[in-house]
């Protein structure tokens, strides 16, 4: 058995990140959300929906109340309005498809750990 050094380990990872990178998944998703990017009206929504949950998580860390349900609330609906638009449905499940990727190749990761610590 040949030892490799975290550096070796590194670069291998780096080598396969490049790898998933070019695959037909994460392709399809850049695409996705190119689209979603070149929706004026929806790209503005998103820009208002992130400023909406960091003030949110920022308000939530330091209080509770019925000014933070107001504002999960109103999170909800704008999520739901999202959540209508075609170019959103595709973006997420092209995420959803390259999240199967990615927890395929940790799962044979794992595996090949598993399989050979016992040797």
């Amino acid at each position: 058995m040949t030892i490799l050094d975290r550096n070796e380990i590194w670069a291998q990872a780096f080598e396969l990140g490049e790898m998933i990178l070019r695959t037909p998944e994460v392709d399809h998703y850049k695409k996705c959300e190119q689209q979603m990017n070149d929706n004026k009206e929806l790209a503005s929504m998103v820009a208002k929906f992130k400023e909406m949950q960091e003030n949110y998580d920022r308000l939530a860390e330091y209080s509770q109340g019925a000014h933070l349900d107001s504002l999960r609330q109103d999170m909800r609906k704008m999520q739901t309005e999202l959540d209508a638009y075609p170019e959103v449905q595709a973006y997420k499940a092209a995420m959803g498809k390259v999240d199967e990727l990615l927890q395929a190749v940790t799962g044979k990761i794992a595996a090949t750990i598993s399989e050979k610590s016992g040797e």
